[in-house]
């Protein structure tokens, strides 16, 4: 009796633990964005002002910029394919904004988010959309 009640827990829990492993693998974010790798140019080295930006792209649509700790107007420029194009956004200690890219030809952009006098610069390819 103990043997059988042994071997019908140890089954339940290998199907539990089984079954769970499955079910996360199934709820996965399918996650086709790329981050867009910023540097700060120019100013001085000292004194961080904690301002944090980052960038995202699908690389076909959109670029999401992200910035935090600040507030002022951001302008973010988009140089590259022969074309340059300019945006701006206000931001209150955090803003978000979403650039439609889907315009732009296929080619390596450089993105500047320029925050007052700091200036973030980074690079991302634009591909194709496939219909």
């Amino acid at each position: 009796m103990k043997t059988r009640f042994f071997y019908m827990m140890a089954l339940i829990c290998s199907t539990l633990f089984f079954s769970s492993n499955t079910l996360a693998e199934t709820n996965k974010v399918n996650d086709d964005l790329d981050h867009i790798a910023l540097s700060r140019i120019g100013g001085t080295t000292r004194g961080v002002t904690g301002v944090e930006v980052t960038a995202t792209t699908d690389g076909k649509t959109a670029v999401a910029i992200s910035v935090t700790d600040f507030t002022g107007t951001a302008v973010v420029q988009i140089i590259g394919g022969r074309t340059s194009a300019q945006y701006s956004f206000y931001v209150n200690e955090m803003g978000y904004e979403v650039i439609n890219i889907g315009t732009l030809r296929e080619a390596t952009y450089t993105i500047r988010i320029i925050l007052d006098n700091e200036v973030f610069e980074g690079t991302f390819v634009k591909v194709p959309i496939i219909r």
